[in-house]
């Protein structure tokens, strides 16, 4: 097993950048476009692992929800985090973009006869206005988070609509070594003489421009790449409170 680890050489000279460009650039060189097609086609093989991984074991530990509190799920795909507290009586309100991976989380919910999550069809990319058409309000829930879900062309502008929706706070989980977005991104920080950043350092820094406090762990998960291989892949878990000096 392996896990990645971050080049720091040459981060000094990033001082300064803009983060929120950064980000929109990095996802202009995506090699592969998001296709929501291709999702509606994976729902089933998510549908078979919802509500059982290690990795939504420890992200549920980190969110660290009181009782009762509510919860805005983007990216919920077929229910890896919405079940789950379903099954604790959470009020989800489960967003996706993929009407495959929604069909799929009520079907898994039907045959528990969990009744408290609410699904909604949406892009994350969209207006402030057309997720208030889905029924997103200001302060609608608790807790919003967005679990490997955060692929957005504006990342400043989705941690902003995040908020908007949030009475108390925002997590969001991002890789923190190769991904398929970064591949171009990558070839071309090395033949400037620039490391390579992973998704959660933007994050991270934006965050840090937009002037929040954000924490930061890590969740650790084992899985099989298409060699079948077993590797340890390591995911970034950053929170932060919406409103200053409250706890979470």
């Amino acid at each position: 097993m392996r896990t990645g680890g971050l080049d720091t050489r040459g981060v000094e000279g990033l001082l300064g950048t803009d983060w929120r460009q950064a980000w929109r650039e990095l996802h202009c060189v995506r090699t592969e476009p998001v296709d929501v097609q291709v999702w509606d086609g994976r729902a089933r093989e998510f549908a078979e692992n919802a509500g059982v991984s290690a990795y939504a074991d420890t992200f549920l530990a980190y969110l660290g929800l009181a009782p009762g509190q509510s919860v805005l799920d983007m990216g919920c795909g077929s229910g890896t985090l919405a079940i789950p507290l379903a099954r604790l009586s959470h009020e989800v309100f489960a967003v996706d973009f993929s009407q495959g991976m929604l069909d799929a989380l009520q079907r898994a919910a039907a045959r528990e006869g969990l009744t408290t999550i609410r699904p909604a069809l949406l892009d994350l990319n969209t207006p402030w206005s057309q997720w208030e058409a889905v029924g997103i309000t200001e302060d609608c829930v608790d807790v919003v988070f967005a679990s490997r879900s955060t692929m957005v062309e504006d990342i400043w502008a989705a941690f902003e609509k995040f908020e908007r929706a949030a009475r108390q706070k925002v997590a969001v989980t991002l890789v923190t070594e190769f991904s398929p977005r970064g591949t171009k991104r990558m070839g071309e920080s090395i033949a400037g003489g620039l490391p390579y950043l992973p998704d959660f350092i933007y994050a991270v820094n934006v965050l840090l421009q937009m002037g929040r406090y954000p924490r930061l762990r890590y969740i650790d998960c084992d899985k099989t790449d298409e060699q079948g291989t077993l590797q340890l892949v390591r995911w970034a878990y950053i929170s932060w409170d919406v409103q200053p000096g409250k706890e979470g």
